[in-house]
C-alpha cells in the first residue's frame, strides 16, 4: 500500500524558501542520476512565498526507507534554514 507524506514548511524569510526550492531541484536531479524513483510535488504558496509544501508519494515502506536513506546520504539541506515544519502522513486508501 502506498504512503503519502505532506510537509508544510514555513521559513523565516522568502530567500530561505528559495534555497529550499533549489535543494529540491538538486534532489530531483540527484535521484534521476542514480536511477532512484521518486514521486515528489513541491508547491510554493503564491501569497506567502516563505511557505513551501512538499508532497511525497512512496510505493510502500521499503521504498520510503530507500528514498529517505538516499536523501540523508547524498543531499544535505542546510540546517541553518530551520523552518517550522508540519508533517501529515498516512497510507493511501483511494488513488485515482
Amino acid at each position: 500500500m502506498s504512503i503519502v507524506r505532506i510537509y508544510v514548511r514555513t521559513f523565516q524569510i522568502e530567500e530561505h524558501a528559495d534555497l529550499f526550492l533549489l535543494f529540491c531541484k538538486k534532489l530531483k536531479d540527484e535521484c534521476i542520476d542514480n536511477n532512484l524513483e521518486i514521486n515528489l510535488t513541491v508547491i510554493q504558496n503564491s501569497s506567502n512565498k516563505n511557505q513551501v509544501t512538499s508532497i511525497w508519494k512512496y510505493n510502500d515502506q521499503k521504498h520510503m526507507n530507500t528514498v529517505r536513506a538516499h536523501i540523508s546520504k547524498h543531499v544535505k539541506m542546510p540546517n541553518s534554514l530551520s523552518p517550522k515544519e508540519i508533517l501529515y502522513t498516512g497510507e493511501v486508501i483511494i488513488d485515482t
